[in-house]
Parts: C-alpha cells; sequence; structure tokens
C-alpha cells in the first residue's frame, strides 16, 4: 500500500479550501488528515499545531485574493471597476475574509485595492487630503454596502414585509409608481452600481 504524498503547500490548500467552504469552525486536524488520507501526525510535521496552520493561512490570504485589477479607459470607470471587483471578492470569500479580520491582517488584505485607488485617483489629478478622503470614502462605501447585505440576509424573516407596509401606508404626496416600486423586493447589484457610480460622479468633481 502506497503511503500519500504529502507538501506543505498541499496541506495547506487543503486547509484553506476547508476554510473557505465550512469556516474556521470547520477546520480541525483530523478533518484535514481525513481529507488528505494520511496520520494527524503528518499534517503536525508539516505545518505544526493547528494555531501554526491558522497563522500561515492568514499569511496566505492576501497573495491568495490577488489583486483587484483595474478596467477601463478613464479614471472614473477603473475606480467603478475596482469597487465592483473588491465587493466581489468580500462576497466570493466570506469565511476568508472573517478569519483574516479576525487576525488584525484586514489592513493588509485591502491593501491592493486601497492602492490601486489611489494610482486612479491620482490620475484623475487629485492629491493630499483630498485625494485620501476619495479613496477612503469609495472603500467605505463598498465594505459598508457588504456589510448591509449580509445583515439583510442573516437576519430574520421581516413580518410586516416591505411590500405590506407600503400597500398599508397612506401615499399622500407619494407619486404611485414610487410607491409600488418600494413595496418590490431590492436589486442589490443595480442599487450598489447606482450607489457607487453616483458617489465617484461626486468625488471626481
Amino acid at each position: 500500500m502506497n503511503t500519500p504524498r504529502v507538501s506543505r503547500e498541499l496541506v495547506l490548500d487543503t486547509a484553506m479550501r476547508l476554510v473557505e467552504e465550512q469556516g474556521l469552525e470547520g477546520l480541525s486536524m483530523r478533518r484535514l488528515a481525513a481529507e488528505l488520507g494520511v496520520a494527524v501526525t503528518a499534517i503536525y510535521w508539516h505545518v505544526g499545531n493547528r494555531e501554526a496552520l491558522i497563522a500561515q493561512l492568514v499569511d496566505r490570504v492576501p497573495a491568495r485574493l490577488g489583486d483587484v485589477a483595474p478596467a477601463g479607459e478613464s479614471p472614473w470607470q477603473r475606480i467603478i471597476a475596482v469597487g465592483t471587483a473588491l465587493r466581489r471578492m468580500i462576497h466570493d470569500h466570506p469565511h476568508v475574509i472573517a478569519l483574516v479580520h479576525e487576525h488584525g491582517r484586514t489592513a493588509l488584505m485591502m491593501a491592493p485595492a486601497e492602492r490601486a485607488l489611489a494610482r486612479e485617483v491620482s490620475a484623475a489629478g487629485l492629491d493630499g487630503r483630498r485625494g485620501a478622503l476619495v479613496v477612503r470614502a469609495v472603500l467605505h462605501h463598498v465594505v459598508g454596502y457588504v456589510l448591509l447585505e449580509r445583515a439583510v440576509r442573516r437576519g430574520p424573516q421581516q413580518h410586516p414585509t416591505a411590500a405590506e407596509l407600503w400597500r398599508a401606508a397612506d401615499e399622500t404626496g407619494i407619486e404611485p409608481g414610487l410607491a409600488s416600486e418600494l413595496g418590490e423586493p431590492v436589486d442589490e447589484d443595480r442599487l450598489f452600481e447606482l450607489s457607487l457610480r453616483a458617489l465617484v460622479d461626486g468625488l471626481l468633481r
């Protein structure tokens, strides 16, 4: 019977996958050993104990998530692209983002997006305090939007619903089409794009 070949990189890759799929609570040394088909002692040999393993995973995250590459012909378009890509990245890796945040490495993880925004803000002709405010405003908007989305998704079912409230509301002075639309579910992607574009429009003027 052949003994499975295991390397440090394979152990870390597998551990990262478990965290991506199930969160940190889904990562145990026994589970990791079972996934790799080896004894638990083999895991300790390559990466140390669980705390050491988690520290190595945290160190890997910035490189694993990669740069948030801007796209577009103008600084305005590229800033929008960076904000959109950052929101997608946070949504695609919630457990890994939480892991990094819990270990005080959020600034390091956000650095590629922050630098990309800083380059585009510089290209738009803004510098110093004004430029820094623009970069931070975009980052805060994106992260705040995602946090609100998660809070709504994880929250309890609402009673009454928005639709029920709007059907029962006094709509005097409110355009009927507006009242009707406010009773419909939110298109989160469209709202994010609209709000980000409006923010960047105002910031770059």
